[in-house]
């Protein structure tokens, strides 16, 4: 997969470019907006999710492969919710909870470590969570797609909207060069292959919205840096990313389904 070991050249220099943030996606645009940083863009994910799935004081949202906390905490300061994330790294748990003490959220709720596979287990299946949301991380375990979906429906019951960010392939496997060059992954999965497995895993897809106009614009300013970093894009592969985008090897949907209710 993509390098995010925290020394690696291509991880300090995504983090360079955040400027510091505790974020790690691309961001989307609004608008029609022309970003020059990936800060606001990022920023703009907060403002979307809570939007589009009306999280309120009310809400108690679980965050899986949160990072180091940069969506949940922002959407709990901006709304009031409880929340739990989870990440498979413990460096980017610690860190998310000591953000959560500098921001004066850890009364909000916590991070603690857990994989997409073992979710249920270190979560727990009677939370009663409102939403769950996965930002960026899920195509990671497309390999294992059903394990984690069954982790998250495990989880879920039917009145919790689930959002989950993704990337998906639009060609065969083997025609996605560009993308494979960068993110380093077994296997992406089709938005049809999506579709099977959720319905597999008893979860109901919604609602599909395909963001890739809207991430473009951000994922060039990271082409943009990385050429001039490093032009012959050996260590800093950004710009495969973006051509696999642009050229559509892939794309950058979002999932909205809910756990499939049983009816005898």
């Amino acid at each position: 997969m993509e390098n995010y070991v925290e020394e690696s050249p291509l991880c300090k220099f995504r983090t360079r470019m955040m400027g510091g943030s505790p974020f790690i996606n691309y961001g989307i645009v609004l608008n029609g907006e022309t970003p020059t940083d990936l800060l606001t863009p990022n920023l703009n994910m907060i403002t979307w999710i809570i939007k589009e799935l009306n999280i309120t004081k009310d809400s108690h949202v679980l965050e899986l492969a949160a990072g180091r906390g940069g969506y949940i905490l922002g959407i709990a300061e901006q709304t009031g919710c409880t929340f739990v994330g989870t990440d498979i790294l413990p460096s980017f748990v610690d860190e998310a909870n000591d953000n959560a003490k500098k921001r004066n959220l850890d009364s909000k709720g916590y991070f603690i470590q857990a994989s997409f596979q073992n979710s249920s287990e270190k979560v727990g299946t009677n939370k009663k969570f409102t939403h769950v949301i996965s930002i960026g991380s899920v195509y990671y375990v497309h390999s294992e797609i059903d394990v984690c979906l069954s982790n998250i429906a495990d989880i879920a019951d039917d009145k919790t909207a689930i959002l989950l960010w993704d990337m998906n392939r639009r060609k065969d496997w083997t025609e996605c060069r560009k993308y494979e060059r960068h993110m380093k992954v077994k296997h992406l999965l089709s938005q049809s292959e999506m579709l099977e497995s959720c319905i597999r895993c008893n979860l109901v897809v919604n609602k599909m919205i395909d963001v890739t106009k809207d991430m473009l614009p951000c994922l060039k300013i990271l082409r943009d840096a990385a050429l001039e970093e490093d032009p012959t894009s050996e260590i800093i592969t950004f710009p495969y990313v973006y051509d696999a985008f642009n050229e559509g090897e892939v794309v950058y949907p979002v999932w909205e389904l809910s756990k499939a209710v049983n009816r005898i």
